[in-house]
């Protein structure tokens, strides 16, 4: 039996990989021309960029699973390092969590924020990760909200969650689900290794993308790049086939849409099953400084600023992210690169003789929107029609738009095939 996988981002590469894996047939399309979705390589000025810088971190199990299933080394992808956060603020002193190996886990984070940021600081951050538990079991709310009734100050809600909330949800917190940022804070501080950083030391389509599609070829399974599917052929609730743009018919016993939520909702019509998919931008804002430019550790953060997290990507290359919607998206490319600059310059993170060049990446639909109500609103894996299967990060589970929900959903899509096959 053949399945057919649209879209070939990390949940379409994860669902191909496991589909495989069991000897199942597969044939993958994307409309691309490469693999990784939004997570994929860019060309800019004779490097290899990402297409919006990401993060990884330790709890994403699944996706650190499927990577050393194809064999990657992973230390040799990401350079993983123990929490350690420096956020700054015009107006605050800077905001400090650290862990110290010197203590067991939660109990050295604890005494290193009591430590770097005083006794305050130390309650309320406290107070809110203990309490994380029964708001993820309680009526949802905004995260603004939640951060109010737990006393947050204002100083923490502007330097440190407001920050987290867009790296994680990317999601203003007077709309982002508490229920959902809740999760978020447990699943990343249940235990030391989960919390650590893993930042990519090759561009990110050298890593899952690359790997899956080494082993998909190795398998004998199919890829067709610049390939658009343009509707699905379903008679009598059995989906046959698709059929693409330049109206070839791609005929499956089994079709996965692992596409972005807007696409996945042009696709499916009437067969969605949820809301209307609405999303918030990335944008990526890369300058190339001096090669012996150097952060004082890999990442930075900035509150109270348009820019909000800074990556070392190496020999002067920064990559400054700001996530969700804001005023910075009406400036043209030009003014933000300036606007971004001048905020490093305030920052005195760089000098202005060590700036060289800028670059510019929009990811318009970058995630769904992780609104309140957003986990009751979510499409299932198993759709209305027999053989059809949803995947993408958007798919029901614990996550936001995240990597790893976009490998967990694809994962499930794969797993519910081959159990139907097996029964059958």
């Amino acid at each position: 039996m053949t399945t057919l996988i649209v879209g070939g981002g990390w949940s379409g590469l994860a669902a191909a990989v496991r589909l495989l894996e069991k000897g199942e047939s597969i044939h993958l399309v994307e409309s691309a021309k490469q693999l990784g979705g939004r997570a994929r390589n860019v060309d800019w000025n004779a490097q290899t960029i990402d297409n919006g810088q990401h993060l990884l971190i330790g709890a994403y199990q699944r996706t650190l699973k499927l990577l050393q299933d194809l064999g990657a080394d992973e230390s040799r992808l990401f350079q993983r390092l123990p929490l350690n956060i420096t956020i700054h603020h015009p107006h605050f002193g800077d905001l400090k969590l650290a862990d110290t190996l010197h203590l067991p886990w939660p109990l050295s984070l604890a005494i290193k924020t009591w430590q770097l940021n005083g006794f305050a600081v130390f309650v309320q951050i406290s107070r809110l990760i203990f309490n994380a538990r029964s708001q993820k079991k309680s009526d949802d709310i905004s995260v603004q909200a939640w951060l109010e009734q737990q006393k947050q100050s204002r100083r923490l809600i502007e330097q440190l969650w407001e920050p987290l909330c867009l790296a994680t949800m990317n999601t203003p917190i007077s709309e982002a689900s508490a229920n959902l940022f809740a999760h978020v804070l447990l699943e990343t501080f249940r235990q030391r290794d989960y919390a650590d950083f893993l930042i990519p030391q090759v561009p990110l389509g050298d890593t899952l993308p690359a790997y899956a599609e080494r082993y998909i070829q190795q398998q004998g399974g199919q890829i067709s790049l610049q390939t658009r599917i343009k509707s699905l052929v379903i008679l009598n609730n059995k989906v046959t086939a698709a059929l693409t743009d330049n109206g070839q018919t791609i005929e499956a016993d089994n079709i996965i849409i692992a596409t972005g939520p807007h696409t996945s909702q042009q696709l499916l019509g009437k067969y969605w099953g949820a809301k209307d998919a609405s999303s918030h931008p990335i944008v990526t804002v890369y300058l190339q400084c001096a090669s012996d430019i150097h952060l004082r550790s890999p990442m930075l953060g900035l509150s109270g600023t348009t820019s909000q997290w800074i990556f070392d990507r190496g020999d002067g290359l920064l990559a400054v992210v700001i996530s969700g919607p804001g005023s910075h998206l009406k400036l043209t490319n030009e003014q933000l690169i300036e606007h971004v600059v001048n905020e490093l310059l305030d920052a005195k993170i760089v000098q202005p003789s060590e700036f060289i060049r800028g670059y510019v990446i929009r990811e318009k639909r970058a995630t769904f929107r992780s609104t309140v109500g957003v986990c009751s609103d979510r499409p299932t894996t198993c759709s209305p029609v027999d053989g059809l299967y949803l995947a993408g990060d958007i798919i029901n589970n614990l996550y936001p738009a995240t990597l790893e929900g976009a490998v967990i959903n694809g994962e499930k899509a794969a797993e519910l095939i081959m159990k139907i096959n097996t029964v059958s």
